[in-house]
């Protein structure tokens, strides 16, 4: 009775235990791996800045990692026998697959970001030296020359984030940096071109000047925007002088105070030295003269200047020059060595030509960008 009482026993036992082996070979396995593999995948595509660059594939990776981390959870809830993972499973296929695209399209637009940063670093430093060498020492508005310093601290900023691969970033300065440097060119340009609209006139009277030169005549001819005085004689250029001007010297003198340089033909009238001036040495010049008064009359007749304005004049050349900077009230300083070769060269009587440029400007920014 024993024996078969164990045997029965036995018998339910191993069927007890090959049944709850069955159930516990069937029961659902937790998708961790999975969920992980997943994760793996978001973060590999975050890190190429695929929510930047592939914001479509990357977000749809994202929405389907959240709908399998609510399946997931919505599964866990159930009576383990009952739960059934396959949907999570589906969800973790969309993300391997979105974020995988996402990185690959995230590095081609990178890469595509990558050129066009470097490609427009060469034309804003071509911009840059442009604004260096020409306009930054021009008399223009404080806020185009804040702009300016503006755009190439975020140059600066560009090229630090783009060697450290942060090209987001870099993206973002680089565009701050296109805006400032291109504004304040274009606004330094069209204000530079107003003033070169008068170079026509300006080459007239240069060669006018050079002509007059011929047969032993002396004549000086200044050029503005190069800040050079040439002494010319016999047609030929015989010395060249580095000289500085009154601080608003882009455009002719309109009115006394202006602290602009005249511009037009003159001649010497007086040689002050010693004790006659506080500037070393000294060559008066006729401003204003017949053109000059005729056109300040005009612009008082058409109110563009006060009713009450003085025309100025005391228009020299003079020394204690060689500041680096036009300091002037309108006249013209050079070196005292300078203004004694000067001296020395002009005598009262000799012709001077002020122009803007003798250079057209196409020419001046050509030869810049060349450089």
């Amino acid at each position: 009775m024993r024996r078969k009482t164990f045997y029965w026993l036995s018998t339910v036992a191993l069927f007890l235990s090959f049944a709850v082996f069955r159930v516990i070979r069937n029961v659902p396995q937790p998708p961790g791996p999975e969920m992980k593999m997943a994760l793996e995948a978001l973060s590999e595509a975050q890190k190429a800045n695929a929510q930047l660059y592939a914001r479509d594939a990357f977000n749809q990776a994202q929405m389907a990692y959240d709908s399998a981390m609510e399946n997931w959870s919505k599964e866990n809830s159930r009576f383990f026998l009952f739960r059934d993972y396959s949907q999570v499973n589906n969800w973790v296929s969309v993300v391997l697959e979105k974020a995988d695209e996402a990185q690959k399209l995230s590095g081609k637009r990178t890469k595509s970001t990558s050129k066009r940063i470097q490609e427009g670093l060469i034309q804003l430093d071509k911009k840059i030296a442009i604004f260096e060498l020409y306009y930054k020492r021009m008399p223009l508005p404080q806020s185009i020359l804040k702009n300016h310093n503006k755009g190439v601290m975020k140059l600066s900023e560009t090229r630090h984030a783009f060697g450290n691969k942060r090209f987001s970033e870099a993206e973002k300065y680089f565009e701050q940096a296109w805006e400032l440097i291109n504004s304040s060119n274009d606004k330094a340009e069209i204000l530079v071109q107003n003033w070169f609209s008068s170079h026509v006139s300006w080459q007239k009277n240069a060669k006018q000047a050079i002509q007059l030169s011929a047969n032993s005549k002396k004549v000086i001819l200044v050029d503005k925007f190069a800040h050079k005085c040439f002494l010319y004689q016999n047609k030929k250029l015989v010395k060249t002088l580095d000289v500085e001007f009154g601080p608003n010297w882009m455009g002719d003198k309109i009115v006394k105070g202006d602290k602009a340089t005249p511009e037009g033909t003159y001649k010497i009238t007086a040689k002050k030295s010693g004790a006659q001036t506080k500037f070393y040495k000294a060559l008066l010049i006729d401003y204003p003269n017949s053109e000059d008064k005729i056109r300040f009359e005009k612009a008082k007749s058409k109110k563009l200047i006060p009713a009450k304005a003085d025309i100025g004049g005391l228009i020299e050349f003079h020394g204690m020059g060689g500041k680096g900077v036009d300091w002037t009230d309108g006249c013209v300083a050079l070196m005292n060595t300078d203004m004694d070769a000067l001296f020395r060269f002009a005598g009262v009587g000799t012709p001077v030509t002020i122009v803007g440029s003798v250079q057209p400007l196409e020419s001046i920014i050509k030869d810049s960008v060349l450089q």
